[in-house]
């Protein structure tokens, strides 16, 4: 339930921050009723897709589950080549190719994949409900981000994801007291800002450029938890790894030179 409960404190800190930041911007948006369906189905894929991120990764291994996650930025591109009719130039599309090769790379543990071979993977299935319920997001955000304003889209998608997981804790009456805690609700403070400010620059990557483009941006995340591993935490990443995040920065080189 610890999930659950992160979840709803990242939706309500991310919705109130959103909307102050809106209302202090002198940007507080107008709804049109199209914009809607869009943000019901956003809202409530999203929270669907970490909901089984979340549960592939505690059922693992980790190894295989993260790059199998990490994979939805393909997904989102074909998707939105194929209803948007974006068309990439051989060099944009050999740059991309680079992004994912150290996307996945990245994510990998090559040391926890060689003890995993051979054996089952049972967060491998739920795994790729996360994948194809990201990648179908990202196509879905940029379809909306088209035809609409952005900005209207992540409130009303937050407001969306909140409403959705509040009715799942009430139904199930989960505590929620351990937001008394100022530490945990500093956390869900913090990831809820933060995953808002991200879902503001995808969309305002979508609104001023190629979505394909921007989608396989957003998949280079993984070299930011594996930076502050090394440097927070004191992980030490697989040789594998330092490799990927290597071709990973040389891929966003290469994709920003291309475009």
């Amino acid at each position: 339930m610890g999930a659950v409960r992160t979840a709803f404190g990242m939706q309500g800190t991310g919705l109130v921050s959103y909307a102050a930041a809106l209302l202090i911007l002198g940007r507080w948006p107008t709804v049109e009723s199209g914009q809607v369906p869009f943000a019901v189905v956003l809202g409530v894929l999203g929270v669907i897709s970490v909901s089984a991120l979340y549960r592939a990764l505690a059922l693992g291994p980790i190894a295989v589950v993260a790059p199998v996650v990490a994979s939805y930025v393909a997904i989102t591109v074909l998707l939105v080549v194929v209803f948007l009719g974006e068309r990439l130039s051989p060099a944009q599309a050999i740059a991309a190719g680079v992004v994912f090769v150290g996307v996945v790379a990245t994510s990998t543990d090559g040391r926890e994949l060689r003890a995993t071979l051979g054996r089952p993977v049972p967060g491998v299935r739920i795994g790729l409900i996360a994948t194809i319920g990201f990648g179908i997001w990202g196509a879905l955000f940029a379809i909306a981000t088209r035809a609409y304003d952005w900005t209207v889209m992540i409130l009303l998608l937050r407001m969306t994801s909140f409403v959705f997981v509040g009715t799942y804790i009430l139904t199930r009456r989960i505590d929620l007291r351990a937001f008394r805690d100022r530490r945990a609700l500093a956390q869900a403070t913090t990831v809820g800002v933060l995953d808002t400010l991200a879902n503001a620059l995808f969309g305002l990557g979508i609104a001023t450029g190629f979505a394909s483009i921007t989608a396989t941006g957003s998949g280079a995340y993984p070299i930011v938890p594996a930076i502050l591993g090394v440097a927070a935490l004191r992980e030490r990443l697989a040789p594998n790894q330092y490799a990927g995040i290597a071709i990973l920065v040389l891929g966003l080189l290469a994709l920003g030179a291309a475009s």
